[in-house]
């Protein structure tokens, strides 16, 4: 077999590059959907991003599968449901994400026609989806957050109308059987200092504090972009051109390394950080400073910023 030459190869790779540069156009408008559809699926905002970027990746690798390009938006969505689905069978166990949904057994009872629609939940018990089963989950963000129709519904979780119509008359009265939000999750103390110590040394714009903080070979990545190296990274948000500090803030109740703009003379949630730790120094970071839809649409709370 004739190997490529060095030209050929980076025509090839010119070519793929510009290819995928039109297929981030393409889904430029359904990211911020699929992200808050992933992200209330997976109960996390980061963890949303990263299916999304999962989707996306799929998405283009296998595009000549797509036969219709007008139902771009919802085979993204299938694929994204599917990633959401694996993502919930590693972090819980499989038992929760193979729920059987016959229909024999679960339309009985429902509104007929589409009479369910009226049952919509309002936004503050949408926001508690995580109490559902993966099936009502996807099935109520879907057509009360997400506005889809029952058919489009039923395409992206592949069952029928009569299922997605039992699984939201399911999932709806569920949540209104809600009381209270399920307990937030909390830093482990020595946790909590290391990150508080690392915001501490950015908030400074301490270099040399925080490059003694990451290990020389940690590992950096900018979610949506490119790896970095630790040296260069952190001397990036220096060129930011507005203000910026970063805080301790819950999100939707996970606690996380929040980055906030001034606009204006109010601070605004932009991105988020994670950050990995082992004997007292970073080995691996993400950062998500370059997804501009991150926190648009998940509460951000903190009692000030310093």
């Amino acid at each position: 077999m004739t190997m490529p030459s060095v030209n050929d190869a980076a025509d090839m790779q010119a070519a793929l590059a510009a290819t995928h540069k039109q297929f981030l156009a393409a889904v430029k408008d359904i990211r911020p959907r699929l992200h808050r559809f992933c992200t209330r699926m997976c109960g996390s905002v980061l963890d949303g991003e990263d299916v999304v970027q999962d989707t996306l990746a799929q998405g283009f690798f296998t595009l000549q599968s797509l036969k219709d390009t007008s139902r771009l938006e919802a085979w993204l969505f299938r694929i994204a449901h599917n990633k959401c689905i694996d993502f919930l069978r590693r972090q819980r166990g499989p038992n929760e994400a193979t729920v059987s949904y016959s229909e024999e057994h679960d339309v009985a009872g429902v509104p007929n026609g589409d009479d369910v629609d009226n049952e919509a939940i309002d936004d503050a018990l949408a926001a508690m989806v995580a109490a559902l089963p993966p099936m009502e989950r996807a099935c109520v963000l879907l057509k009360d957050v997400l506005g889809y129709r029952l058919a489009e519904i039923a395409d992206v979780v592949d069952s029928s109308v009569g299922g997605v119509k039992a699984a939201l008359h399911r999932g709806r009265g569920k949540l209104r059987e809600v009381r209270s939000a399920p307990g937030q999750p909390e830093l482990a103390e020595e946790e909590r200092t290391l990150l508080e110590g690392y915001i501490d040394a950015f908030n400074r714009r301490d270099w040399d504090a925080v490059r003694q903080l990451i290990q020389a070979d940690a590992r950096v990545v900018l979610v949506g972009v490119t790896e970095s190296e630790p040296t260069t990274y952190f001397r990036n948000y220096s060129a930011l051109p507005w203000e910026w500090r970063f805080s301790l803030a819950r999100v939707d109740g996970e606690p996380l390394a929040v980055l906030w703009r001034k606009d204006d003379a109010a601070w605004v949630p932009h991105a988020a950080i994670r950050v990995w730790w082992r004997d007292n120094k970073v080995v691996r970071i993400r950062d998500y400073i370059h997804v501009d839809y991150l926190l648009r649409h998940v509460r951000t709370e903190v009692d000030s910023l310093p």
